[in-house]
């Protein structure tokens, strides 16, 4: 092991995402529905915070809070100082730091913070490390705290450890990059698997993860599969270390987890609510639905009591209070798919039309949207089951109080440049919601020729424009999974610069994204 690094491969950099539920109001929503309080300050801490660029959408959508960031790599902090400074973020700092150095004596100059959070990062290090991850929770969060810890949760990951192991063993026998020793290892399981491999049909979902590997980005796949501390963990096993510093489990950031067991089969549903301890009933149920990661949400302080457990779901006075707003609209009439941990699950419009019919005219709070005839007189747990289905489905998003736009949207042009360029950035600042909102790379093209050519964008300058950066880019417009090129190209640029014009730009104005 590298004392510098613990373990950690830091010969590849990290991948440029966002995780929408380590947004504060959604850490917030996800506590209120599990009967917790949530945390009411606005300091905001993230450990492991990776490229930064995740960490800069909040900060710029929530620009009355304060954020700070540490990470292990210098590129990452260097990359997120340089995305903050050409934004003009004011309210975010970035840290280079050894959690373990930092555990022994965190620095006050830090203080403490009402939300923290870890994405990835609690089962991809060593347990030195993370035992100092602990200790640093334990004095940067200050009482009363949400925290959020994502990690890679059994059973789930069973099936993936051979590939896992084989690939670790690989990348021990000498200095060849991540990309060649995933290439090999990814070859050599094929070639396994070709031969017959008893273990491919003792642990038939290896096969599946084996043809998802060859379509994953090579720096998510180096921190996923390289490091020396690698370990998917039970739930039960997280909730018992963290509670050696005063954190107690308030409810899953994955939405429709507040909904089991009370959607699964009555035999399986009633065999977890059997289960009398909390501990042991989490676990069975992660069996029962095959867990692969978990976003748990603990709150720091003393342990609330242990609620009796109740086959349907019941919100708390926070999530009553909430207000959500309507992001995208379901095509009139049509079958919302909504895939969860547990299984797809069909929205009929009747179930939900209403909900969306009363939000596309004002946003409402979760008691609002329950009085309302156009709700179709469901009570205040129906409305949550359904709230809480569109939230994870991103039809709806969680209001935030009006705050200046004028930070995200220079974070958003500074994003929108640096994808012509080549970045594979993929969200924007949405200040409404007090996080981010999906894009691709047209989309940021779009806005990027939007903004330089203000009012001369019309439909045919910005297809135009657009064509001009993808070839730029070395990147092309696709359509059912294949490349355009020529006059089918420039058609689907057209395309796609008037739907940016009717659906999109007002969209992104209405959130903030954009003037």
């Amino acid at each position: 092991m590298d004392d510098r690094t613990h373990g950690y491969d830091v010969s590849v950099g990290y991948t440029y995402g966002y995780c929408r539920e380590m947004a504060p109001a959604w850490m917030d929503l996800a506590a209120g529905a599990g009967e917790t309080s949530a945390a009411g300050g606005g300091r905001f801490l993230e450990l492991g915070c990776g490229q930064g660029i995740g960490l800069c959408l909040l900060a710029a959508a929530n620009p009355g809070r304060a954020f700070v960031g540490i990470d292990l790599m210098a590129e990452h902090v260097d990359h997120a100082n340089g995305i903050a400074a050409s934004a003009g973020l004011a309210n975010v700092q970035f840290v280079q730091g050894d959690f373990v150095e930092l555990a022994r004596s965190w620095p006050e100059a830090l203080g403490r913070f009402d939300h923290v959070a870890l994405h990835g990062v609690y089962s991809w290090v060593t347990a030195p490390v993370r035992h100092a991850l602990l200790q640093c929770i334990g004095q940067a969060s200050a009482p009363g705290a949400l925290v959020y810890i994502g990690y890679n949760a059994q059973p789930g990951w069973l099936a993936t450890m051979p590939f896992r192991h084989i690939a670790r063993l690989i990348h021990e026998e000498g200095a060849a990059p991540v990309a060649e020793v995933l290439d090999r290892s990814i070859s050599l399981f094929e070639q396994l698997r070709g031969g017959g491999a008893a273990t491919f049909q003792l642990l038939p979902g290896l096969g599946a993860r084996l043809d998802s590997l060859r379509k994953r980005d090579i720096a998510q796949l180096a921190h996923e599969y390289l490091h020396e501390g690698w370990e998917p963990m039970w739930h039960s096993q997280v909730a018992r270390e963290v509670a050696g510093v005063g954190l107690a489990f308030a409810g899953s950031a994955t939405l429709p987890e507040a909904l089991l067991p009370a959607f699964l089969p009555s035999a399986l549903r009633d065999t977890i609510l059997a289960q009398g301890d909390p501990l042991l009933r989490q676990d069975v149920q992660d069996f029962v639905i095959n867990q692969f990661y978990r976003r748990d949400i603990y709150r720091r302080g003393e342990a609330p009591a242990t609620p009796t457990p109740t086959p349907t779901p019941t919100p708390g006075e926070r999530a009553a209070h909430t207000r959500f707003l309507l992001l995208d609209a379901p095509a009139p009439g049509a079958t919302l798919s909504v895939r969860t941990p547990f299984g797809e699950l069909a929205l009929q419009p009747l179930a939900y039309a209403g909900i969306v019919e009363a939000l596309a005219e004002r946003s409402l709070t979760l008691a609002e949207l329950a009085v309302l005839p156009k709700a179709g007189g469901k009570d205040l747990a129906e409305v949550l089951q359904l709230v809480l289905m569109l939230l994870h489905a991103g039809t709806l998003g969680i209001e935030a109080p009006r705050t200046d736009h004028a930070p995200a949207q220079r974070l958003n042009a500074a994003i929108a440049r640096e994808a012509v360029r080549g970045m594979p950035y993929d969200h924007l600042a949405a200040p409404a919601i007090g996080g981010a909102v999906p894009v691709d790379f047209a989309d940021l093209m779009l806005i990027d020729a939007w903004l330089a050519l203000g009012d001369l964008a019309d439909e045919t300058a910005l297809s135009e424009r657009l064509v001009l950066s993808l070839a730029g880019s070395g990147r092309t417009l696709q359509r059912g999974g294949s490349p355009l090129e020529g006059v089918q190209e420039r058609r689907e640029a057209r395309s796609r610069a008037r739907t940016f014009l009717d659906r999109d730009l007002p969209k992104w104005r209405r959130l903030g994204a954009l003037a």
